[in-house]
């Protein structure tokens, strides 16, 4: 938990609980990173996995998870708690929040990250196994409901406000076919976000969504390589020009370029938004 360093930066003050972020090329990890650089603390949760389970690339740099990146946070000089957390268990989701504030402080952020891709790119609806899709509701859109309640709970008790973040997708703009049920929970993920903010605003608790385009993680790899399987090309040439020719900007986005507009939206700078959907796509989807 300790940190040594004085707290500067505009998230000073802010304990901020960032969920699935146990991946070291993930959003949740890369969100966690600038929440501290701008002199915030951290509680970073997910559902451990086991060593055979990790990919190559995390087994090779000795990744152990949450406990990896809050040894990263605390090297920053900010407080960081790793927890294990299943949040579709509410009693898990409510122990996160009561480790947060016994260890740290006044919860005042949360990051909704936690989800599933739900066989993205090769689940049609007609054919669909469905406790996949009852899985994947529980966890993308039932999993943010949980962590919402529990945290607008903990900052109604204190009184300080705050702010959360939720993470739909592009996905959850418009349908894509053969998404599984990843399409409806994020669909469902914007409009948990407005209704909440309309609900909570008079409290001084902000609410907004991010929907990531193309972002350059494990999640993206794992829909590039069963879209590739399907069109029977290499995983190597299929990423290579994955999705550029619809960006404007001719690139997938960076988790680093996320974390940063999460980091926004959880902070100062944003003190008269809520109840907004924010597109980081590279300007592919441009309403």
């Amino acid at each position: 938990m300790t940190g040594t360093g004085e707290a500067t930066g505009k998230l000073a003050g802010q304990v901020v609980w960032i969920t699935g972020a146990g991946r070291m090329r993930g959003i949740g990890a890369a969100t966690a990173r600038r929440i501290a650089q701008d002199g915030g603390d951290v509680v970073v949760s997910a559902i451990r996995r086991a060593p055979e389970d990790l990919p190559g690339h995390e087994r090779a740099a000795g990744w152990r998870g949450v406990e990896s990146l809050a040894e990263e946070i605390r090297a920053m000089g900010r407080k960081a708690v790793a927890l294990d957390c299943d949040v579709t268990d509410s009693a898990a989701v409510e122990a996160c929040v009561a480790a947060a504030e016994r260890e740290i402080g006044p919860l005042t952020g949360l990051v909704n990250n936690a989800g599933v891709a739900s066989a993205a790119g090769s689940a049609p609806i007609a054919t669909m196994d469905d406790a996949l899709w009852h899985a994947t509701i529980d966890i993308n859109l039932n999993g943010v409901y949980r962590c919402c309640k529990a945290a607008v709970g903990a900052m109604l008790a204190h009184g300080r406000g705050g702010a959360i973040v939720n993470v739909s997708s592009l996905a959850g703009r418009f349908g894509l076919p053969n998404y599984g049920g990843y399409c409806a929970s994020k669909f469902g993920v914007i409009g948990l976000t407005q209704q909440l903010a309309a609900e909570v605003a008079r409290e001084g608790i902000r609410v907004n969504c991010v929907c990531p385009g193309s972002i350059d993680s494990d999640m993206l790899d794992g829909t590039i390589g069963r879209k590739a399987a399907a069109a029977g090309i290499a995983f190597d040439d299929f990423k290579a020009t994955y999705n550029h020719a619809i960006i404007p900007m001719g690139r997938r986005g960076a988790t680093s370029e996320l974390g940063a507009a999460i980091a926004f939206l959880l902070g100062p700078d944003a003190s008269y938004i809520t109840g907004q959907t924010l597109n980081v796509d590279g300007g592919y989807r441009m309403d």
